[in-house]
């Protein structure tokens, strides 16, 4: 896929994306997540205490998956570092974006409710390298 390409894909719908990260004993965590392009860079929201956010305040490297299921399938993944914003201004403005991804007015209102209260951060993800592939099942 061309980067244009890419953009499209990861923007289009309202497909999820599966964040892996490193636990501090070397076991990988991966989880799916809502997310929002801003830039280059992925945007998620997480409370501050999950497994995810925890191990990348110990190391922010994180890959980042999203398919298409369907034949002839799709995949972007991208292998970045994380920096993690309790920024109250950062969080609103990358949570709005990803409510508006995900949910009508009146969800994603509720959702930037919740995803800006207390304990909560705004983690974006800077690529360093993307792998992009189109029809790799045919």
């Amino acid at each position: 896929m061309t980067a244009d390409e890419r953009r499209a894909f990861l923007e289009t719908g309202s497909r999820t994306a599966v964040v892996a990260v490193v636990r501090p004993d070397g076991r990988p965590h991966a989880v799916p997540v809502w997310f929002a392009l801003d830039g280059d860079q992925v945007l998620i929201s997480s409370p501050a205490d999950t497994v995810k956010v925890r191990a990348l305040r110990q190391d922010p490297r994180v890959t980042l998956v999203v398919d298409d299921p369907r034949p002839p399938y799709a995949f972007v993944k991208i292998d970045g570092v994380a920096e993690v914003s309790g920024d109250p201004d950062d969080i609103r403005r990358g949570v709005t974006m990803i409510a508006r991804r995900y949910l009508d007015e009146a969800g994603a209102r509720d959702f930037v409710g919740y995803a800006t209260g207390p304990g909560m951060v705004l983690v974006r993800i800077r690529p360093e390298r993307v792998l992009a592939l189109d029809r790799v099942g045919g």
